[in-house]
Formats: C-alpha cells, structure tokens, sequence
C-alpha cells in the first residue's frame, strides 16, 4: 500500500455531515504526492537510510509547497496532501517538485528516486484541521493513476490552467474510481 492509497483510505468513501461547513475561499487545488515504490526503497535500504531520506523528502517538499503558497493539509511517511487556493500555484509547484528530485538516487544505489503526483481542483468540506468530501477522494484517486516521474490531473485543473502556455497536458483517458461516480478524465502534464 502506497503512501497515498493510506492518506485515501483514511478519507474514507463516505462523506461525513458537518453541517455544511465548507471552504471560505471556495474551489481549492489538492496537489497529492509520494514516492514511487517506497516500501520496497526500504526494505532495500535499512531504517536509518529510509528515516534519512524521508527527513530530507520532508523538507524538500515543505520549502517546495511553502514557496508556492501551499499548505500541507496531511501526511505519512512519503506522501503528502497540499492544499492551494491557485490551481496555476500547485501546478507550478508539482513541476518544481519533480525537478528538485530529478537527478537524485535512492541512496547508497543507481535507483532513481521518482515521485508520484496528481492535482485535482473542487470544493471541499473543512472540518477543523480537515478536509472531507467528493473532491478530496477524487483528487487521491487521480494521484493514484500517476507513476514516477510522472504529474497527472483532473480534466478541472486542465481547464483551470490550460490557458497558460507554460502547461501541456496529453489525455490519458477515462478513469472510474472507487467512491467516486461517473467516468473522469485524466491527463498528464507534458515536459
């Protein structure tokens, strides 16, 4: 079970009544993140290396989010769950996080270490701390369909930032997703 299958299942496929508390700023960008084949990294590389290079992860992706804007709503182990108010902000960042690990190692080997990403843009329910509802699940799910190296969003966060000439997306296709109705479509962010 990857980092982000843990952050999904504890959101759970029910969406719990909070009195309709919602999001002040309206639409958020949930940017979701881990690294590709984390247990096996660390069974590879003992505890201490793999607690060395989840602090140094740690790090790099909280200065990452921080310099866009983002915050941090929930973690484990390698994967995070950002929160942006700009789906250009959490594009931007999701590149640059990709970058910041583009030439990195699993240490101690040749083994490149590669993120996972996916973003996805709707309106979420708040409760304290929290975020709940359709569009935290669905933003999980997308996450879910990247591989290493790889940024994959919701056809929102295309529409939302498609006009910037910055961005290119290719189509991946329909994806149905556990919890979520409908068919979605997913698309990867080129360069």
């Amino acid at each position: 079970m990857t980092s982000i299958d843990v952050i999904a299942s504890a959101l759970g496929d029910e969406q719990p009544d909070l009195g309709g508390m919602s999001s002040p700023d309206g639409a958020l960008t949930l940017l979701f993140c881990d690294i590709e084949d984390a247990p096996q990294i660390a069974q590879e590389i003992g505890a201490q290396r793999t607690a060395e290079l989840l602090r140094d992860h740690r790090v790099i992706v909280q200065r990452v989010v921080e310099h866009h804007g983002g915050s941090i709503v929930k973690s484990h182990d390698d994967g995070f769950m950002v929160a942006f108010d700009s789906a250009h902000a959490a594009l931007r960042c999701a590149l640059e996080l990709q970058r910041s690990l583009g030439e990195r190692t699993v240490p101690g080997g040749e083994r490149p270490l590669r993120l996972r990403i996916g973003l996805h843009t709707g309106f979420v329910i708040a409760g304290g701390e929290e975020l709940y509802g359709r569009n935290v699940v669905l933003g999980a799910r997308v996450a879910g369909c990247a591989k290493g190296g790889e940024i994959i969003v919701s056809s929102s966060v295309k529409e939302y930032t498609q006009t910037d000439p910055r961005f290119r997306f290719e189509e991946r296709g329909e994806r149905r997703f556990k919890g979520v109705l409908g068919e979605h479509v997913v698309y990867a962010v080129a360069g």
